[in-house]
């Protein structure tokens, strides 16, 4: 019994030894591509122009077209509230990042 389970051992080990040897072919060659530089990766614009408008959209859901950089509330010569100014900056804060991630991310990727 103990010969019959080795043989069966022994067959199913030179198998195995044999589909490992039949399966490792030459790798085809790879398909040619275009150059790198002709494929532009959108992504990270999209993400920065969504970033932008949502905090754009935010500021006059919440506040009005006034808390916009360059809105009307200065230029009827009012008092400014605070929430303006901050919103107003907000709007600053995340263009500034977006392109300074843009920029990072298109230097580095060169």
């Amino acid at each position: 019994m103990r010969r019959l389970g080795a043989v069966f051992l022994a067959i199913a080990l030179l198998a195995q030894v044999h589909t490992a040897f039949a399966q490792s072919a030459p790798p085809a060659p790879a398909p040619a591509t275009a150059p790198a530089a002709a494929h532009r990766d959108w992504r990270p614009i999209v993400i920065g122009a969504g970033a932008i408008a949502g905090v754009v959209l935010f500021n006059v859901v919440a506040l009005g077209f006034e808390a916009l950089p360059g809105g009307l509330a200065y230029e009827a010569g009012d008092t400014i509230p605070a929430e303006m100014s901050v919103a107003m900056s907000r709007v600053y804060a995340t263009t500034a990042a977006v392109a300074g991630g843009l920029l990072a991310y298109y230097a580095i990727a060169r």
